[in-house]
């Protein structure tokens, strides 16, 4: 299947620094510490005045945003490529960051004194993870393969990939275990020490490497089911980003039209994904079935040679073409000169800022006793502060401005086509038919209501949309112009 949807839902973590330095703890509805669903409804909210409607979570861009148990998701347009949903990713994050100051001033008029933080992060200091979801519209069997025998070979196939896909797209994470508890040390994933199971249905108890929960969720109609993966961390950087979507979606491709070679077979996928996770260096051996041993970076390569293969044989696109390409060098660069991704992928960029940091001190990672130091409260302020969507306090944009002037809001994308993800939505999937909605309402006061990705009612009458691809409906263009929008 050459054409598909992406898409990711994004959770962000969310606190609230209290001032208290004027004695004053707020009265009336603020009192006390703002709760998780208030700090949220702050943000939804402020997005809501900027792209939105106040009856709905979804916004112009045909994403939708809400609370989530304790965390502010950002459930993704429906995206026809993998650069554009990199795009999207970045500009929810450009969005937030905007909507700060305005979320705080909603704060403040309820007694709240302090400042909101919002970051793009995967676990927080009591042990508790939050992902970045991972979808994919693929097929539900093939002519060779009935549904369970496809689903079999699918899990076969992309588990050792997925295991060891850490090494392109991590974000860096300071401590061992889920609280830190086995150590202080660095490692490439945040999710990883959470990932318990090769294949699951739960997303919170036992989360899985393969996860097979939301099979049966493809919002699509026809041969069509939702690849959807838990195991991944949010990437601050869009290059991560494209490359962790990007490689899913080419190997799909090999699925779909069993264009596929012999893989390596790892003998304990869990383990193997905790051990890439905990060895920088890229270098650790991991065991397979067969009793031989392989590198992250070698199993990898062996993907990306089947990919190479395969588009040699068969028409690929410009954008597979690059990923091929940046595949490639990222893997050489791990191999022999890691410093050539800084900027680029996070967890490389990250241990960068943070080896410095302790070289200064004349410590390493080694030093003996290194969670006993005050230095350690530093470190794990940086690796917090790497994750701030607020440019002014992140980390990561201080490095990347640094690098490419003061606006830069990515390595992958301009910053003018971020600003413009910010508010419009994709041209070419049903997020523009859902968005372009939302934005007439806006514009002319009137009133839809959006009920699910697939469903809409305006004027009263129920329009469904199910096929994803569809960026055009007559149907609800003429409801539009023939203002069938009730006033608020």
């Amino acid at each position: 299947m050459r054409e598909r949807i992406f898409s990711l839902e994004t959770e962000y973590g969310v606190s609230f620094l209290s001032d208290r330095s004027t004695g004053d703890s707020g009265s009336g509805r603020g009192s006390g510490e703002p709760t998780k669903e208030t700090l949220v409804s702050a943000l939804r909210h402020a997005l809501t005045d900027a792209v939105g409607l106040s009856e709905s979570s979804f916004i112009t861009t045909g994403a939708k945003f809400y609370h989530d148990v304790g965390h502010a998701e950002w459930a993704h347009p429906e995206c026809r490529s993998a650069r554009e949903i990199a795009l999207y990713d970045k500009a929810a994050d450009a969005l937030l960051a905007y909507l700060l100051p305005r979320a705080q001033e909603l704060l403040r008029a309820d007694g709240f004194r302090g400042r909101l933080l919002v970051v793009k992060n995967n676990v927080d200091v009591h042990g508790n993870t939050y992902g970045c979801h991972e979808n994919y519209m693929a097929e539900r069997e093939t002519v060779w393969l009935d549904q369970e025998d496809y689903l079999r070979l699918s899990v076969r196939y992309l588990v050792p990939f997925l295991a060891t896909r850490l090494i392109l797209c991590a974000p860096g994470r300071i401590g061992l275990g889920r609280r830190g508890e086995q150590g202080f040390a660095f490692q490439l994933g945040q999710r990883a020490d959470f990932i318990n199971a090769v294949v699951s249905r739960d997303t919170r108890d036992m989360r899985g490497i393969f996860n097979i929960g939301r099979e049966n969720e493809p919002f699509s109609e026809g041969n069509y089911r939702r690849l959807h993966l838990i195991l991944g961390d949010a990437c601050m950087s869009g290059y991560g980003t494209f490359l962790k979507v990007g490689t899913v979606g080419l190997l799909l491709r090999l699925l779909e039209d069993l264009e596929i070679g012999s893989v390596p077979y790892l003998k304990e996928p869990v383990r193997a994904m905790h051990t890439v996770s905990r060895d920088p260096s890229c270098t650790a051996l991991l065991q397979l079935y067969d009793g031989r041993q392989m590198t992250a970076i070698d199993i990898q390569r062996i993907y990306l040679e089947q990919v190479m293969r395969y588009a040699e044989r068969y028409p690929t696109s410009d954008e597979e073409r690059e990923l091929i390409l940046l595949w490639a060098e990222t893997l050489d660069a791990l191999q022999y000169n890691p410093a050539q991704l800084f900027g680029k992928i996070d967890w490389v960029t990250k241990k960068s800022v943070l080896d410095r940091l302790l070289a200064q001190h004349g410590m390493s990672w080694e030093t003996p006793d290194l969670d006993k130091h005050p230095i350690r409260y530093k470190l794990q302020e940086l690796d917090i502060q790497y994750h701030n969507v607020d440019p002014a306090q992140s980390l990561f944009y201080k490095l990347l401005r640094s690098q490419r002037g003061p606006e830069a809001l990515d390595t992958l994308w301009d910053t003018e086509s971020v600003r413009m993800a910010q508010s419009t939505p994709p041209l070419y999937t049903r997020a523009r038919v859902r968005g372009a909605a939302i934005a007439s309402a806006r514009r002319t006061g009137g009133r839809i209501e959006v009920k699910s990705w697939t469903e809409m009612r305006i004027g009263g009458q129920r329009v469904e949309m199910h096929d994803p691809f569809a960026y055009f409906s007559a149907e609800v263009y003429a409801l539009l112009k023939e203002g069938r929008l009730p006033s608020a």
